[in-house]
This record gives structure tokens, C-alpha cells and sequence, in this order.
């Protein structure tokens, strides 16, 4: 196995934690002024059952090929999209995970604008599926959320995105065009897991 770039700051993913998980230590009250690295925290604790008022951030993915997310049969496929077939291409919307580790940067994933979400399924083996679910509703519900959630890393140029529900499983494409994104314990062999990773 290839092992995984040392990951550096993402200063784009600084922002998303601190408008969601701020906001949530402070029951939704404002920017806070603490920066609160794990949840739950004693003594700084999330208000129970709160809701952040913002909406998942959106972003383009791009594997280090160029090729882009878009739908086909309600199943994730990458390719390269050009002219009248760019408008297909599919953002990624985020939301963070406020009951994993902060400093392991983990997000929730999905598309359609947060109304479907990215998940690796119950399995004993993880299967990348979409299922529809408000990634706003997964923020509140630690378990449920795990099977959509996915710990990125980022070298300074390239993000990787390693499933939380199945450690050593990688977000991945195929070296081809047109086949389904998927998920690969092999990073950095036959399956592309480097992804260019670009808020809209």
C-alpha cells in the first residue's frame, strides 16, 4: 500500500468547522472564540438536538485525470465533461462531522445540493452508495452519519478521502473514463485517489 502524504492545514476547511462546530458550541448564538478541536468535549458540549443554520458548502471534485462526478443511472460516475455535457458535472456539499475527531477533518459528503448523501453502506465490506438523506439532519446523529462520513487529508495540492466506517478504504475512480467512483484499500495502485478538491 501506498502510504498516505502527510497532510498539511486546510485553511478552506478551517472555515467550514469553525461556521458549523463554533456555531453548535454555542447553540447557534455566533462565532465563537474558542477553537474546539474533538466533540463531544466536557464542558464545552454541543447544545442537544441543534440544527446549524447554515447549509452544506459545495464544491467542484476533479481525480488528478481531470475527470468530474455527474449521475448516471442514480449511480456516481467520473469523466471527462466537455462542451454541452459540462452542465452534467455534480458538486460534492459538505457538512462536518461534529462527532469524530475535528483534527482528522471529517465530512460528511453528498450531492444534489446536500439532499443525497455519499454513503459506504452497512456491509462487511464497504460499498459506495447514494441514499437520500439531508446531510443538515446527519450533523445531530453521530452514528447514523458515520457511514457517510469520510476523513480528508490534503498534501498542498491533492485531497484524499478515506471512509470513517471502514479505515484504510479510499474514496476512488477508475483510471478509465465512464465507470462508477468507488472505493479502493489500495490507494495509489490501479484505482485514482487523489482528488482536486475546489469550493464553488
Amino acid at each position: 500500500m501506498e502510504p498516505v502524504s502527510e497532510s498539511v492545514v486546510d485553511p478552506d476547511m478551517e472555515e467550514l468547522f469553525r461556521l458549523f462546530l463554533d456555531e453548535a458550541a454555542e447553540g447557534g448564538g455566533g462565532t465563537s472564540n474558542i477553537h474546539i478541536m474533538n466533540f463531544p468535549t466536557p464542558g464545552f458540549g454541543p447544545t442537544p438536538g441543534f440544527r446549524p443554520s447554515k447549509q452544506p458548502l459545495h464544491y467542484w471534485i476533479r481525480d488528478t485525470r481531470q475527470k468530474a462526478f455527474y449521475l448516471r443511472d442514480n449511480r456516481l460516475v467520473a469523466a471527462n465533461l466537455q462542451g454541452e455535457n459540462a452542465s452534467q458535472e455534480e458538486k460534492v456539499s459538505v457538512v462536518p462531522n461534529r462527532g469524530l475527531e475535528r483534527k482528522r477533518c471529517p465530512l460528511i459528503l453528498g450531492i444534489k445540493g446536500g439532499k443525497q448523501g455519499l454513503s459506504c453502506g452497512t456491509a462487511k465490506q464497504p460499498q459506495l452508495q447514494l441514499e437520500d438523506v439531508q446531510l443538515t439532519e446527519l450533523f445531530d446523529k453521530y452514528e447514523e452519519a458515520k457511514r457517510f462520513t469520510f476523513f480528508k487529508t490534503y498534501n498542498g495540492s491533492t485531497h484524499r478521502f478515506e471512509a470513517a466506517a471502514y479505515p484504510g478504504w479510499f474514496l476512488c475512480t477508475s483510471a478509465q473514463a465512464n465507470e462508477p467512483i468507488g472505493l479502493t484499500a489500495r490507494p495509489g495502485e490501479a484505482a485514482i485517489t487523489d482528488f482536486y478538491f475546489k469550493r464553488k
